[in-house]
């Protein structure tokens, strides 16, 4: 499913961590998944952008809105409105 993306991706990677005894993920994907997940897209020819927020909730845009809208702000800028317009097309 990510290999067919068709528009620019953010990602903003919160708190993870991976229990040394059990394996188990605690958060919602772990460096290696985050780093495939690129992969993927990028290599469905998107723009991809990551920001690494390991000391952030799941639920950013309630632990810190203000932050959240920035991010979202900053990445929205570096997209080309011309040729998110023909993607969506």
């Amino acid at each position: 499913m990510l290999s067919a993306v068709r528009v620019p991706i953010l990602l903003t990677h919160h708190f993870h961590e991976v229990d040394s005894e059990t394996g188990a993920v605690l958060g919602a994907l772990t460096d290696q998944q985050a780093a495939r997940v690129r992969d993927l897209v990028t290599g469905a020819g998107q723009p991809f952008a990551t920001r690494d927020l390991p000391g952030m909730a799941h639920q950013m845009h309630q632990q810190d809105p203000q932050l959240f809208a920035n991010i979202v702000d900053e990445f929205a800028a570096t997209l080309d409105s011309d040729q998110a317009q023909a993607k969506a097309a």
